[in-house]
């Protein structure tokens, strides 16, 4: 492997390009290190129609798609492979279809990301990881919880364990808020059980119907629980404003629609919607799990609720709706946060220590 960090090589490998929070960090690190000299390349299992390959042939970001069978998959990949200095797996998917390559990769470095707190403890997962830990020269989280998780599931004592923070870049964040009477929440990310986002329509339903018509709640994204979501909102909740916006690439319109993100998952590592939200001066009302407590400081930048506890979280809109200078000062808070812990500038650095065997 060259020593000149600036012209390493860099190969991000992801299960899709759909748009997810870890799939968007991905974008995000291979911009700041091509900024640095690096090149750095992304290859994909999913299809060359997912949002966020528009988004990287935009931002002049090689994307390298993998499809056809196994075989073919197979050849394609190591082609692609020997063209690198460093293969950085985002996602367990492709490290499975993979792993067979690996000890053809002896000169590469390795590492793997994980990005959620997933056990992976089936008996699958558990001979997968048995089976290539020695091909791994790095393995990061995003969360210390997901690094504790996946030791007691796994192991692999000896080899180091580095949380690494996701970080935002600051200098793409455009906020823009305009004044509302309405009180505008936000939900950010994938429509699937975990994320458990029919409790925010639960807690709304909650209170009392004069404050309902108070609130305005913005839906981005999409998956199976949509449905669901949408049925309860028809059922429960004609009083308040909900839309519905589906998959939205712009971040500054996302951010700059809702002055506070709710965040209801079952789990988290450490969520990327919450950082940028706080960059963008959003109050953040999250459940206490994963890396959430490690970016919400309760009753300074946000709060902090148990997973499920709706009742908590009715309690909190409704502080929130009856003081609003909260929204300014916890924003403030949150901005700073995110400047002082978690810039992108930081968190590349962090990797590329990594890639040139510097980080202690």
């Amino acid at each position: 492997m060259t020593n000149n960090i600036e012209k390493l090589k860099v190969l991000h490998i992801v299960s899709s390009l759909q748009i997810g929070g870890a799939e968007r960090f991905v974008l995000d690190l291979c911009q700041i290190q091509q900024s640095k000299g690096m090149k750095a390349s992304i290859m994909s299992f999913g299809s060359n129609s997912d949002p966020l390959k528009l988004v990287c042939d935009d931002l002049d970001i090689l994307v390298f798609t993998v499809e056809g069978n196994r075989l073919q998959k197979w050849l394609k990949i190591y082609n692609i492979v020997k063209g690198f200095d460093v293969i950085h797996f985002h996602s367990p998917y492709p490290l499975k279809l993979m792993s067979i390559l690996l000890p053809l990769f002896k000169q590469k470095r390795v590492v793997y990301t994980r990005h959620g707190a997933d056990p992976l403890s089936g008996r699958s997962w558990k001979a997968l990881h048995r089976l290539v830990q020695k091909y791994i020269d790095d393995i990061t989280f995003v969360s210390q919880e997901g690094a504790d998780i996946f030791e007691n599931n796994h192991g692999w004592l000896d080899k180091p364990k580095r949380v690494i923070d996701n970080g935002v870049n600051l200098s793409s964040v455009r906020a823009d808020r305009a004044a509302s009477k309405l009180l505008r929440l936000g939900s950010v990310g994938r429509m699937v059980d975990l994320k458990n986002q029919i409790s925010l329509l639960q807690a709304v339903a909650m209170l009392p119907l004069d404050e309902q018509k108070t609130l305005e709640i913005n839906f981005y994204g999409d998956g199976p629980c949509m449905a669901e979501l949408k049925l309860f909102n028809d059922r429960n909740l004609e009083n308040v404003a909900v839309n519905f916006h589906g998959m939205v690439q712009d971040r500054n319109v996302i951010y700059s629609s809702f002055d506070a993100l709710i965040v209801t998952s079952e789990t988290e590592g450490l969520s990327l919607a919450i950082i940028e939200a706080m960059a963008y001066g959003c109050v953040v009302i999250a459940s206490n799990v994963g890396g959430n407590p490690k970016l919400v400081e309760h009753n300074t930048n946000g709060w902090l609720f148990d997973y499920n506890d709706t009742d908590s979280l009715a309690k909190y809109l409704q502080t929130l709706n009856k003081d609003r200078s909260l929204i300014s000062s916890f924003g403030t808070e949150g901005r700073k946060k995110i400047e002082l812990q978690f810039s992108l500038d930081n968190t590349a650095q962090k990797y590329t220590d990594i890639y040139s065997n510097t980080l202690i």
